[in-house]
């Protein structure tokens, strides 16, 4: 409809200057029509500067039907009568000011809101009607009058007008980054964008996945990876679980052990709550365990053995602790008397019956011998029967336990005393059990790390303790890197601005700022594929460890580790689950703090932002599969899509960037052996050096001497969650 609309127009436009039948009306060359169909006034098919949108919209002020206020079409502006000779008047075109020549001839007054204007007898332009074109409301078009009582709201350059809404050119849909406003191609619809922009793919993926971030693709938002939906709710008394149909779906639980902040104050799980004791520690009630807590573990509960233990039952006696259990022995409660029933609660141990008979009054034997250790009966006859027995006794000696008669003797057992600490000597005096220091003898501390254990005042003190002088502490979950890729260009999304200038890196395929000068080394394939090669291998494995995580805009510590798959896990699939970690000790102080850390990073929604201008960040960069460069970023920047699950990170996707002085690079390369130079590349290592040299092109200038002698670079990377549960030298 609008094509034929067009070619409308355009017969009429060539019919007028041949002096067709309504010359009222004339074409200016400022006029257009509906979206796609311009008319120029030289009549070819050249888009026209301006367009009218009017007919988009209800908001149309009166006269935008083809006919002016007060048009009959009988004035002047419609052919004349037969003049009964078969021929008709044709009225002169309308003229221009002050160049009339007959009076009642159309003509233009000059004024574009006026129309309607004819030649008087002075031959004199006059007659026109006003008119006015109010504002339609929208800020991208221009509100024009026409000259013919028509409205006319011209679409600006460089404007998309879509459902009815203004946008600029080059903005993205508000609803799909891959969408673009290029008034070019189409000013009433979006337009696919450029590809490698980056996007949100939420809407593009299956409800129980989720990705880090997405990148467009011919018009489509096309994710980066995905991963299993993180249902994590953050609450340790659900089970959190995905549904294909309406997605996370969080089951409380009832009982249970769990815990809030604090790893070691265990709670207990009460209808989907959990519920922490005022009082609440790592103690969990059992005697045979060593109860500590680990700030990264929660808490550890270590097995003992060969310790005293009571196990609380009043009815067992000489509790010993056996692989982490207290094991006991029954009670005795034989009191040797025929006379009563003996018997045992586990809440206050042993009790009697007295039994009343021939040989018993009030619970005593009329045969009593004074032994306990012989049960003292009669026969029908009164005639005293003695037998001896196995009651519990007492032999008098108070370091004894259990004493228990055998063949008419109280014997007692030995009391345990041993306290489990190799530093002591454990014994027994007037029934209380003394521990006396063995100093001087060696003993095991139970810390690898040191060396030179000795007995000093009852305690095992190591000689050296230089290797392990603190613990490390990490807050886990970690984002784990699954992704790593050093882009090519610096195009938008693809690099960061490090330095503030408007100068862009590499110069033939960069813009807006963005460094990223070593971006042609990603074109070679054996650094592409080789990356990518160690990363899917487990080579590479690198953690951002966010350190008493913030999301509310204030600053806090973002760390960088290396480490590889945790003993316990060996098979667990990292690159999609949420594997546990071991990180190598050395990229630790001695105080155990991370020694590439980031300390004012920010979340502001879903934006991570961290580093700049003055921010080091050693890291050794996986040139190529096998070629790892151990260099210092200068100038280092993280900034990152992050989403957030339960208060934690559950993903990112973002750009790791700094610059490297191109010295430093050339010098890491020369300094790995030839013995160790990965022969699978294709490539010795002088070409490698070569290639630097000429591909590498120095961009920022990192010592203040007005020459660029450092390479920007741009890691974009995809992350999700891991943990970290010990480190390894």
């Amino acid at each position: 409809m609008r094509r034929m609309r067009g070619l409308i127009l355009v017969v009429a436009l060539v019919f007028a200057a041949c002096g067709g039948d309504d010359p009222t009306e004339p074409i200016h060359g400022n006029d257009t029509i509906d979206h796609g169909d311009q008319i120029t006034p030289d009549g070819d098919d050249a888009k026209d500067d301006a367009e009218d949108v009017s007919g988009r919209t209800d908001n149309v002020t009166p006269g935008d039907d083809n006919s002016g206020p007060g048009d009959t079409g009988d004035n002047g502006g419609g052919p004349s009568s037969d003049d009964g000779n078969g021929d008709s008047e044709q009225p002169p075109d309308t003229v221009e000011p002050n160049q009339c020549k007959k009076e009642g001839d159309p003509c233009e007054d000059g004024n574009p809101c006026t129309f309607g204007e004819r030649c008087d007898a002075d031959l004199m332009c006059v007659g026109g009607e006003v008119y006015t074109c109010e504002d339609d409301g929208r800020p991208c078009t221009d509100d024009l009058c026409d000259g013919k009582g028509h409205c006319l709201h011209v679409l600006q350059e460089g404007k998309c007008l879509i459902n009815g809404i203004c946008y600029d050119e080059m903005t993205a849909s508000p609803h799909d980054a891959c969408q673009i406003c290029q008034p070019a191609k189409d000013k009433a619809q979006w337009t696919r964008g450029s590809n490698g922009v980056p996007c949100d793919p939420s809407s593009v993926i299956e409800t129980c996945q989720e990705s880090p971030g997405g990148t467009c693709e011919r018009g489509v938002c096309v994710p980066d990876l995905l991963i299993d939906r993180n249902c994590d709710d953050g609450n340790p008394c659900s089970i959190d679980s995905c549904d294909d149909e309406i997605g996370c779906v969080s089951v409380p639980v009832h009982g249970g052990d769990c815990y809030l902040d604090d790893p070691c104050k265990v709670g207990t799980c009460n209808q989907g709550t959990c519920i922490i004791p005022p009082d609440a520690s790592c103690d969990d009630g059992n005697p045979c365990t060593e109860d500590v807590c680990d700030p990264v573990k929660g808490c550890q509960h270590t097995e003992l053995n060969d310790i005293a233990c009571d196990d609380g039952d009043k009815c067992t006696v000489l509790g010993v602790c056996i692989n982490g259990e207290c094991v006991s022995e029954p009670r005795n409660c034989d009191d040797g008397n025929v006379c009563t029933i003996d018997s045992c609660s586990s809440a206050w141990g042993c009790y009697v019956t007295l039994v009343e008979s021939n040989c018993c009054s009030g619970g005593v034997s009329i045969c009593d011998d004074n032994n306990v250790c012989t049960n003292d009966d009669c026969d029908e006859d009164d005639n005293c029967i003695y037998t001896f027995n196995t009651a519990a006794c007492d032999d008098g000696d108070p370091c004894t336990d259990n004493d228990t008669c055998e063949l008419g003797e109280c014997i007692g057992v030995q009391k345990n005393c041993n306290d489990g600490n190799a530093c002591t000597y454990d014994y027994c005096e007037n029934g209380k059990c003394k521990h006396t220091p063995l100093d001087g003898t060696p003993c095991d501390d139970g810390l690898d790390c040191s060396t030179g254990d000795t007995c000093r005042a009852g305690q095992c003190i190591p000689d050296d303790i230089s290797g392990c002088l603190c613990q490390p502490t990490f807050y886990n979950p970690v984002s784990k890197l699954v992704t790593l890729k050093i882009e090519q260009n610096g195009q938008t999304g693809n690099a960061l601005n490090l330095d503030g200038k408007p100068g862009c890196a590499p110069v033939d395929d960069c813009c807006c700022g963005l460094d990223n000068a070593m971006g042609p080394l990603a074109g070679i394939p054996a650094a592409a594929d080789g990356i990518a090669k160690a990363m899917n291998e487990g080579k590479i494995i690198l953690m951002f460890d966010h350190r008493e995580l913030k999301t509310n805009g204030q600053p806090y510590t973002l760390a960088f580790y290396a480490g590889k798959l945790a003993p316990d896990n060996p098979e667990c699939d990292f690159k999609t689950k949420n594997c546990n970690y071991i990180v190598d000790r050395r990229v630790m102080d001695d105080s155990c703090n991370p020694l590439i850390a980031l300390d004012n990073a920010t979340i502001n929604g879903n934006k991570l932002v961290a580093g700049g201008l003055d921010y080091q960040f050693p890291f050794s960069l996986p040139l190529m599969d096998g070629v790892n460069l151990d260099i210092v970023l200068y100038m280092a920047r993280v900034e990152a899509d992050v989403t957030i699950s339960g208060g934690r990170i559950a993903a990112m996707t973002g750009i790791l960037g700094g610059a490297v002085p191109k010295q430093a690079i050339m010098d890491a390369v020369r300094s790995i052996p030839d013995s160790e130079w990965p022969p699978e590349i294709g490539m010795d290592k002088n070409t490698v050096i070569g290639l630097l040299e000429m591909l590498v092109t120095p961009d920022i200038d990192g010592d203040g001497d007005g020459v660029p002698e450092s390479a920007s670079i741009a890691i974009k990377f995809t992350a999700i969650q891991g943990t970290i549960t010990d480190t390894y030298q």
